[in-house]
């Protein structure tokens, strides 16, 4: 049997013992489990007929048993909506946080990773100019991102997003609107840019926390920050009001 072959049965075996066991609604289904070749560590599981496919992110090949275990389990929780053991998670956390892992990932993304990003000249808003200026009056021009444009969609619940693999700052067309005031679009591109500022500054071995103390305090600075949250909160409010009606 070749390599590729002893892999693939060894992950089938590993994914459905593991799903079998925990769960027993699974244990007399077809399980099937791939290396598939995504760009990030991600994982599915899909109804195929009677049974179930589970696909695997291939940047996991080399994983420890326990690893595949416990990505089965955490797929396997989500179809009967309980929560994965937190061993698991736990478990499947060190591994994702492992820096050859995370240095894999960022290669890839970086080969074929691709981000579509419109204009950044909106109707009603011109993200190239309010980088500009929030760059020079506060980071004195020291914060360089490739690219700021409006997104490809209208999203709600995610209205900006700085990439750090690509220094890309991104804002929801939603935002390019009249009723969306010039100060509000500011503070989002400063709190997108302190992303920059925070998520590329060293570890120092400690674990990175996406929105840490400094970048709280640091946000609160904006001469914006209380009124702009209390527009985006009124804003977001009427939203969500006519989507439930």
């Amino acid at each position: 049997m070749e390599k590729h072959d002893q892999t693939f049965a060894m992950l089938q075996w590993i994914c459905r013992s593991a799903l079998q066991s925990a769960f027993p609604s699974f244990r007399n289904a077809t399980i099937e489990a791939v290396f598939y070749p995504y760009i990030g560590l991600t994982h599915t599981i899909r109804r195929k007929g009677s049974g179930w496919v589970l696909r695997i992110s291939d940047h996991c090949r080399e994983a420890p048993r326990q690893v595949l275990e416990a990505i089965a389990v955490i797929l396997g929780s989500k179809i009967v909506r309980r929560r994965p053991p937190r061993k698991l998670l736990e478990t499947y956390e060190l591994f994702r946080k492992d820096p050859w892992v995370e240095e894999s990932v960022q290669e890839r993304r970086r080969l074929k990773g691709r981000k579509r990003i419109a204009v950044a000249e909106g109707k009603h808003h011109s993200l190239a100019e309010i980088y500009r200026e929030t760059n020079s009056s506060f980071f004195n021009d020291q914060i360089e991102v490739q690219r700021i444009g409006w997104g490809l969609r209208t999203g709600w619940r995610r209205l900006g997003h700085y990439d750090p693999i690509h220094h890309t700052i991104t804002l929801s067309p939603a935002l390019d609107s009249p009723k969306v005031p010039d100060y509000v679009v500011r503070y989002i591109v400063y709190h997108e840019m302190l992303h920059a500022v925070f998520e590329d500054a060293p570890s120092q071995g400690t674990q990175r926390r996406h929105h840490p103390p400094e970048f709280h305090r640091a946000e609160r600075a904006h001469p914006d920050f209380a009124r702009s949250r209390r527009f985006l909160r009124e804003f977001l409010g009427r939203r969500r009001k006519r989507i439930d009606d």
